[in-house]
């Protein structure tokens, strides 16, 4: 692997030479007439190329090209060069400006009814609010710009923004979703034979590798970018590639070449304004030499990074802070401009009335007066369907109330019922216990006729357990909770104390409690004295009163 850095080191001396297509387009531009649309178009043609080699001359040209088609009325002009001061200032990190002549040039673009040149301007403005941190919003503007360029066919556009999508979901250490976007933008870069955007992409690819220490993969992307930016004069790709080419040879303990190519890329940032990377140079030079255990050297450059910080902070809050005053001014604008409209066509509307006379006036009264007896019949209508829909509400209410007290009303029928057919059973045991007696004075012609009626009613009884763990439902489906709570107050209650409140909470007499338990009403007294003691009740308090104070929502 040293061999090959070695020679991608050697590689960066040749960057940077290659013009042949600005040089031709500045030769094209001498032999154009002046103060024609055909040199408003070069000029911005120029400005468009220098985005990636120099933005100060970008800027220039489309400033340039800005006053010209000004000067001549010719807005397709007029859109592109905001284009190209607006991204040409956004490369400078001047995002309020670049977002007041990106605004001006989708406007533009959009009276002109240039679908491309509105993709590209949402898909620029993204790039600034992406710079922003603003990233929810730069999502939405690359999916609208996504979606605008695939209806167009424009491949080559759709992969650049996949790319810039990638790129903020790096800055979002979110790298599996920035993987999948940077493959696609790959593959439609290869299809299309897009130099520029292969190399984009390769460097995108090479720092997610380096941030997740596969140096082979990151190794392999950044020398592919540097190799294919040769043919482009990027000075931001360039210095961008140097620097994490150097961080790259930092983890592969190379710290003379790591240290070269940082030094190359913190020049390059230099000349070309380019802060952010001079800050993250700084940043790796002081881990080179920390990494070489030369403290005083690694403490100097730390002292730049924190300076060069605190100025790229400062002048970043700065921005931010412009960035949104723009926005509030622009919409201040937009809500003027629909004012100062309205309020036009109201005058043009008056004078018109005035110049065609009473005739006129007496037929827009008409109108007017049609209208407002067709808006009270519409207002009537509403009315009526807002009391009808009110009043079809107001009944379904009642019918879900009906329906809920008819299911109460079933439920209380159902468990009645089930405590009488339980009163039934314990009178049935009594009953075959007084066969049983019956069989001890039986004469033999008696005896048969009594076992006979003993097996009938045995197979007509069912089991008493199960019969109250029936009835025990049915009764906490009419008294939801009442058991509950009644253990929660009491829990010292045996299961027969239960049951007896049970009983008690259905208002059934000593004798129906008798039989339902199968004891002596005397019993259901000693139990019901026993049961109000452990409630400690006072003597003239009611069990069954007390029972209803439980079923209250603030007991």
């Amino acid at each position: 692997m040293k061999s090959l850095l070695s020679y991608s080191f050697l590689l960066v001396f040749f960057l940077g030479t290659s013009q042949k297509k600005i040089d031709s387009l500045t030769t094209l531009l001498k032999e154009t007439p002046a103060h024609t649309t055909t040199y408003v178009d070069q000029l911005n043609a120029i400005g468009y190329e220098y985005w990636i080699v120099d933005s100060r001359e970008s800027l220039n040209y489309g400033k340039n090209a800005l006053q010209l088609a000004d000067s001549l009325g010719y807005n397709p002009g007029r859109a592109k060069a905001n284009r190209v001061i607006g991204v040409a200032l956004w490369n400078q990190g001047n995002y309020a400006g670049a977002l007041k002549y990106l605004d001006t040039s989708k406007r533009l673009y959009s009276d002109l009814e240039d679908n491309e040149g509105i993709a590209n301007t949402i898909l620029n403005q993204a790039m600034v609010y992406t710079d922003l941190k603003e990233y929810d919003k730069a999502l939405a503007m690359y999916d609208d710009a996504v979606n605008r360029f695939e209806a167009l066919n424009l491949k080559s556009r759709v992969a650049t923004t996949y790319t810039k999508i990638g790129s903020l979901y790096l800055a979002q250490n979110k790298p599996d979703y920035a993987k999948v976007h940077l493959e696609n933008a790959m593959a439609i870069h290869s299809e299309t034979d897009f130099t520029y955007g292969k190399a984009e992409v390769h460097n995108r690819m090479g720092i997610m590798y380096l941030d997740q220490d596969e140096l082979e993969q990151a190794f392999y992307h950044i020398s592919k970018s540097i190799n294919l930016g040769r043919e482009l004069n990027d000075k931001e790709g360039l210095t961008s590639n140097l620097l994490y080419f150097g961080k790259l040879l930092l983890k592969d303990k190379q710290y003379k070449y790591a240290y070269d190519h940082v030094m190359l890329s913190l020049n390059s940032a230099k000349d070309n304004g380019l802060k952010r990377y001079e800050l993250l140079a700084y940043e790796a030079l002081k881990d080179v030499k920390l990494a070489e255990g030369k403290a005083d050297e690694a403490i100097e450059f730390y002292d730049k990074y924190i300076v060069l910080k605190d100025s790229i902070f400062d002048s970043d809050k700065a921005m931010q802070v412009a960035a949104l005053e723009f926005e509030n001014q622009l919409d201040t604008n937009k809500r003027e401009l629909e004012l100062l409209k309205e309020k036009q066509e109201n005058n043009r509307l008056f004078q018109w009335v005035l110049s065609l006379g009473f005739l006129i006036f007496l037929v827009s009264g008409s109108i007017f007066y049609l209208s407002y007896k067709r808006q009270a019949r519409q207002r009537k209508l509403i009315a009526d369907s807002n009391a009808e829909l009110a009043e079809t509400a107001l009944e379904n209410s009642r019918l879900k109330q009906q329906e809920l007290q008819q299911e109460l009303d079933y439920r209380n029928k159902e468990l009645t019922s089930y405590t009488l057919n339980f009163v039934q059973k314990s009178e049935l045991f009594q009953l075959l216990k007084e066969k049983v007696d019956a069989l001890k004075d039986a004469t033999p012609a008696q005896h048969a006729k009594i076992v006979q009626d003993l097996n009938r009613l045995i197979k007509q009884n069912s089991n008493i357990d199960r019969d109250w763990e029936d009835f025990k439902r049915f009764f906490e489906e009419v008294h939801s909770g009442f058991i509950k709570v009644l253990k929660q107050k009491h829990p010292d209650l045996s299961s027969n104390d239960l049951k007896l409140s049970a009983l008690t909470r259905l208002n059934l007499n000593i004798k129906e409690s008798a039989a339902i338990l199968g004891i002596t009403p005397e019993s259901v007294k000693t139990a019901r004295y026993r049961l109000r003691k452990k409630l400690d009740l006072d003597q003239n308090e009611e069990l069954l009163t007390y029972f209803l104070t439980l079923e209250r929502p603030d007991s």
